[in-house]
């Protein structure tokens, strides 16, 4: 097991996106240069130093096997840490076994909240790495707890770009990666997947990372409409629309097309958490912009059902990576 500090640090040993509606509003979720590689022992992995080893709260990778996917062994994790805090930090899974040509960057969700990190979305990742693909997940500080405006997107930009130190560490490919994300993580994967067309010194701009795909899964692909008064988005923008509509130009999905790659998007009708007319909006937003991008809205289907990899929706998203990077 490897471990990558964050720059000028030193080695520290040590989940339910969704989004709840109230009143037809999200309200919260539920279910520098590159880090040098030092090697550690086959114990459990670590993650990121922490504000204090003693925080109330602050949950230890290193010993909390919460942070190991069914499925998986903490021997297959790689960890590339960019920050102080226990979120800044992406994880990289390898299979044991024989790798597909491809790097997955998944971005869990959780309402963009500070009590949710990358745990969100384990079972996805066990599910992609136990049939082959290399995982990288990535964590990030919610608002409330140094995230929000502009760090959440900081972060999230910073820990996508870890793709090209981990795939030049284990010869996977940088032309062939994938960026995907679940509800709010939706958000963020696909904002991250737009970045190259970001205004010189906007947050985010100048990426390191411009995937061949991007996908999201029941993701909040239109923040600007129908959520700009929530909690949530308030907390993650620092205000509505009309408080600060560059920032909501510069983080709204919708509004950084075109993408200039195939995109895929899918949802179920009956999400209870966020509103099927998100992605639609989305991919309407997106062809119009002379996007490609696959529309999947499956009947019935909830808001879980977009990250649970026995349901309905994944099982669409994995046909449509398979189809185009194998």
């Amino acid at each position: 097991m490897t471990t990558h500090p964050r720059p000028g640090a030193g080695i520290d040993r040590r989940a339910l996106l969704g989004l709840a509606l109230t009143g037809g509003v999200l309200a919260g979720c539920s279910d520098g240069g590159d880090p040098e590689p030092a090697t550690t022992s086959s114990a459990p992995a670590p993650t990121t130093s922490t504000p204090s080893p003693t925080a109330t709260g602050t949950p230890d990778a290193d010993t909390d096997p919460s942070f190991v996917p069914n499925g998986l062994s903490s021997t297959q994790r790689t960890v590339y840490r960019y920050g102080e805090h226990y979120r800044q930090v992406s994880d990289l899974w390898l299979p044991t076994g024989e790798r597909r040509d491809v790097l997955l960057v998944v971005v869990h969700g959780g309402g963009w909240e500070a009590g949710y990190d990358r745990r969100d979305i384990n079972d996805l990742v066990g599910d992609m790495v136990g049939r082959g693909y290399p995982v990288l997940n990535v964590d990030y500080r919610g608002y409330g707890d140094g995230g929000g405006w502009p760090s959440t997107f900081t972060d999230t930009a910073t820990a996508v770009d870890l793709a090209t130190v981990a795939a030049t560490q284990f010869s996977l490919p940088q032309d062939r990666i994938c960026l995907v994300g679940h509800s709010a993580g939706g958000h963020l994967a696909m904002w991250a997947a737009a970045r190259r067309g970001l205004p010189q010194g906007a947050p985010g701009a100048d990426p390191r990372v411009v995937p061949a795909l991007a996908a999201s899964l029941s993701g909040v692909l239109h923040p600007s409409v129908a959520y700009g008064e929530d909690a949530n988005v308030a907390g993650l923008f620092g205000g509505s629309p009309t408080d600060v509509p560059d920032r909501f130009t510069i983080g709204d999905p919708s509004r950084r097309a075109p993408y200039g790659m195939p995109l895929w998007a899918g949802a179920g009708t009956s999400d209870e958490v966020v509103p099927v007319s998100q992605t639609e909006f989305f991919c309407d937003t997106v062809r119009a912009a002379g996007d490609t991008v696959e529309e999947q809205l499956v009947p019935g289907a909830n808001h879980v059902a977009g990250k649970d990899p026995g349901g309905p929706i994944v099982p669409l998203f994995r046909t449509w990576l398979e189809s185009r990077l194998g």
